[in-house]
């Protein structure tokens, strides 16, 4: 028997068949009568029917807190998906058994509780609104990791955007409720080993990326929402080089800066993303059209279920589980 116990909210029931590799005890929410977690006028339904099973046993909560991707059978935002971990969280810690004696009759009966509760965030709620940027403004992802932080032991985030500078981050962190998981690394050898580069340099499309993964990169200006530019020349003739980055929509600043690169005179250009964030609309055709134009030269982790990469690409897919049977 393991040490834990995975239990995986439907952000992340994707990553269930890796953890059942690896010999993990693995739950999920029941569905209600219409043999679905949204009952019709939205409200979110959340059970563990073997929860009697986890008494006395670390459990471990998995959830990606963003919205459903264009391939998902239900649809969450991702105010849905905090409450669904909020509410796996209060009946972990408020265990119960029901029984129900008549109709409409139910006798409960207190159940022993799990000894210890940690929460896996493969993706930050909220973690763009990590600060006020104007008056009058709610920290969003303040709020929401302070709430997931009152009803567990630890926190593990992977990557997050918030960086750990930010006065609450570094309260939860300094606190022991909070730990940050940087799967870059992992991902730049996953991504040297799938295109064969045995020398390489690691550059980043913008002056953020340049702070957080302290590697070379282009300046950035942004003319609006869906257009940018980028500045700078790099010293990168003759050489391989991985571009990387944490976040990607649509891959369009990723493509600018491959394209950029080659015609200064790189050898060879592949791309490594953590967070492959699929929009609602055209989200998955949007992927389709980045790995074609990269020609398949690009790699992600499945910190976010995407069917262009967990399932029709899993060659290119770094599964996140891998590191955290490691480190949990």
């Amino acid at each position: 028997m393991k040490d834990y116990d995975v239990i995986l909210a439907s952000g992340a029931e994707h990553l269930g068949l890796r953890f059942k590799e690896h010999g993990f005890s693995v739950y999920r929410s029941a569905t209600n009568y219409d043999s679905k977690r949204m009952f019709p006028n939205g409200d979110l339904y959340v059970r563990i029917p073997r929860i009697s099973r986890l008494s006395g046993r670390k459990v471990v909560v998995v959830q990606s807190c963003t919205g459903s991707g264009p391939d998902e059978t239900e649809t969450y935002s991702t105010a849905d998906r905090l409450v669904e971990l909020l509410l796996m969280l209060d009946l972990l810690n408020n265990p119960v058994s029901v029984v129900e004696t008549k109709h409409k009759t139910y006798f409960t009966t207190s159940v022993d509780r799990a000894e210890r509760i940690e929460v896996v965030l493969t993706f930050q709620p909220y973690a763009l609104q990590d600060k006020a940027f104007k008056t009058g403004e709610a920290v969003t992802a303040r709020w929401a990791m302070r709430q997931i932080a009152e009803q567990c032991d630890k926190i593990w985030v992977l990557n997050p955007h918030a960086p750990d500078s930010i006065e609450w981050m570094k309260e939860l962190i300094d606190a022991g409720k909070m730990q940050t998981v940087d799967l870059m690394h992992d991902l730049v050898d996953f991504a040297a080993r799938q295109f064969e580069f045995e020398d390489y340099l690691i550059v980043t499309p913008d002056e953020g990326g340049q702070e957080r993964f302290d590697c070379a990169g282009f300046g950035k200006s942004r003319t609006n929402s869906y257009s940018i530019e980028l500045h700078g020349d790099l010293e990168v003739t003759g050489k391989n080089i991985i571009v990387i980055d944490d976040l990607t929509k649509s891959g369009s600043t990723l493509l600018k800066a491959a394209d950029r690169l080659r015609k200064q005179g790189a050898a060879d250009v592949g791309l490594a993303v953590v967070h492959v964030l699929p929009l609602v609309d055209l989200g998955e055709e949007l992927l389709e059209n980045l790995v074609g134009k990269i020609e398949g030269r690009i790699v992600a982790t499945n910190t976010i279920r995407t069917h262009v990469f967990s399932v029709k690409n899993p060659e290119l897919t770094f599964n996140v589980v891998d590191k955290l049977v490691k480190i949990l």
